[in-house]
């Protein structure tokens, strides 16, 4: 009998194991899904705990340089015991080159959601590679910074006039990551900030002031709204390093250095759990 693909995802929800392994599974029962958990079960493929409603709050953020291409992944499990294995840190791996190799959407491929499932049935836990962002440059350079916990990282594009990769472009990628990574900005200009985001500012602003003469309240808010800018907008952030200079002139200085401009394209930034506009 042909097997439904609902019936396949059903059962990969309840044992976390492969989809292969599930369509497998109910080929070899008939389609009879509780007999189906037995048959992976037996395997080891699939534990007798339900997984699907467990939370996966533990993992790794991880990220690749190749060439003109980066990628940044994260990926959970239950326990950080489990994400200190050399299993599920292969996993990772894995998961990354495949995301480097074939895009974002590799992270779904039939390949890393079996050796999910077979990771997942060995060590009991809920498995889940969450989310990954490639970014391919034509002319820029690429940096990431991952920091010591393994739960926080950053990919960075950096673009100047000048060819090649020196050590003060080298160092400015460095630090501009780390910048990222430690200050947490919603974009990288004033220009890049939603309509929506500002909109939602200016209301709590103005619920603020309310009562103030209408007179001042605008300057209020406005101010108001520049701190906002100042501290959410990465140009215009304090520079870790010295907080009595901003981002954008640590850049303006190392492009002075290079004979030409430094500019930030682009980044992405995982921090392990966070909520995010793509989940």
């Amino acid at each position: 009998m042909a097997v439904s693909v609902d019936l396949v995802k059903e059962l990969r929800d309840r044992t976390g194991a492969g989809m292969m392994d599930c369509k497998a599974a109910l080929d070899s029962t008939a389609g009879d899904l509780e007999k189906a958990v037995d048959f992976l079960r037996k395997k080891g493929i699939a534990k007798a705990t339900n997984r699907a409603g467990r939370e996966a709050k533990e993992g790794l953020v991880v990220s690749k340089v190749a060439g003109q291409k980066a990628a940044l992944l994260e990926a959970n499990c239950e326990t950080d015991f489990v994400a200190r294995t050399d299993d599920f840190k292969a996993l990772v791996a894995l998961a990354l080159d495949e995301v480097l190799a074939g895009g974002e959407a590799a992270i779904r491929s039939v390949k890393i959601e079996q050796r999910i499932g077979e990771l997942s049935g060995k060590i009991g836990e809920k498995i889940v590679v969450r989310r990954a962002k490639v970014i391919e440059s034509s002319g820029g350079a690429l940096f990431t910074y991952i920091h010591s916990n393994r739960k926080l990282g950053v990919l960075v594009e950096l673009v100047s006039d000048k060819p090649g990769r020196p050590p003060v472009l080298e160092e400015c990628g460095k630090h501009i990551a780390m910048q990222i990574a430690a200050s947490n900005p919603i974009a990288v200009t004033r220009a890049e900030v939603s309509a929506v985001t500002v909109e939602r500012e200016k209301a709590i602003f103005k619920e603020e002031v309310k009562g103030k003469p209408a007179t001042i309240t605008e300057k209020i808010v406005q101010g108001k709204l520049d701190k906002f800018y100042k501290a959410s907008c990465l140009l215009e952030q304090p520079f870790i390093k010295d907080d009595g200079v901003s981002v954008q002139q640590v850049l303006d200085e190392a492009g002075k250095k290079t004979g030409g401009t430094i500019k930030v394209k682009g980044f992405v930034r995982f921090q392990l759990g966070e909520t995010a506009a793509a989940d």
